[in-house]
């Protein structure tokens, strides 16, 4: 493999991995105050992709205003979801771990329906303004503004996410209910508010995820399964919960895939992946930045 090809690669696979990043993080939204990891965060993204090239291919609408409206309908899909399908099962039972199958079969009614919509062909959705897919090169490292966007706004977002968390009134508030639920409402939280407000926030960076993915991946109803399932893995290798954990997996786990991609057939690759990723969790259980129990308030 020449110099130039292993650069190409790699900038590829940190694209990819930072597709993954923002998968893995809009699922650290959502769990961060229920404990619930949404099984249809995918099916989320998917409609992120679908709504960005309906209001922007076909309604013509421009990137500052489609991609906003896009993460405001799918932050009310996913307010949706946490009001059917989680919102009763705490009312039940605090502990109950129904909401694999609640969120799943919503995700499942979401990719059917988006199939009936629209189809399972792929779409173009254009570049964001001031980026395009065409080929530049730098000495023998060639990429292109897309990829570099994606990049920046992955590193950006997560960088705002982390400050929110842990710099303003309203994220402490998240971190308390995710350390101890009953303990934040003797002080005065709303697990109910916040709970719902980050099954929308997590619909909402979702559909920005699918938003700044589409003009590199197409917009297709068929990515949402891939994508929660390589979120998930990212997660699992970099600490569920850590969303610069959920960065550092996903662009080991992009980086292994394209780089794998030269010299083992998909199976293999696949299987390369599943090793790395045993391995890791073998080595440490909770991840690369997982704590083994700690409680953060």
């Amino acid at each position: 493999m020449s110099g130039e090809d292993f650069f190409a690669l790699l900038v590829s696979g940190l694209t990819t991995g930072a597709i993954y990043a923002m998968v893995g993080v809009s699922l650290n939204i959502a769990y961060k105050p229920t404990n619930v990891f949404n099984m249809a965060q995918g099916g989320l993204i998917m409609l992120g992709m679908m709504f960005t090239w309906v209001l922007l291919s076909v309604l013509g609408l421009p990137w500052i205003l489609g991609v906003p409206l896009a993460m405001a309908i799918v932050a009310a899909v996913g307010l949706v979801e946490e009001r059917i399908a989680v919102a009763p099962l705490h009312n039940v039972a605090g502990h109950s771990h129904a909401w694999v199958i609640t969120t799943l079969a919503f995700s499942i009614i979401l990719v059917n329906a988006a199939d009936q919509i629209w189809g399972a062909d792929p779409r173009y959705v254009a570049p964001m303004p001031g980026t395009s897919l065409t080929h530049h090169r730098f000495g023998i490292v060639g990429f292109n503004t897309a990829q570099i966007a994606i990049i920046v706004i992955a590193f950006a977002s997560i960088w705002l996410v982390e400050y929110f968390y842990h710099h303003t009134r309203l994220g402490r508030a998240v971190l308390a209910v995710s350390e101890d639920s009953d303990g934040a409402r003797l002080c005065g939280i709303n697990p109910l508010r916040l709970t719902m407000g980050s099954f929308a926030a997590g619909g909402a960076f979702a559909a920005l995820t699918g938003a700044i993915a589409s003009p590199i991946l197409f917009a297709s109803t068929e990515f949402g399964l891939d994508l929660l399932i390589k979120g998930f893995i990212a997660l699992a290798i970099g600490g569920l919960g850590s969303n610069w954990g959920a960065l550092a997996g996903a662009i080991l786990i992009a980086c292994i895939e394209t780089l794998s991609s030269v010299y083992l057939s998909p199976g293999m690759r696949q299987i390369a992946l599943l090793a790395v990723f045993l391995a890791v969790l073998l080595m440490r259980p909770n991840g690369m930045f997982g704590r083994p129990g700690g409680r953060e308030v």
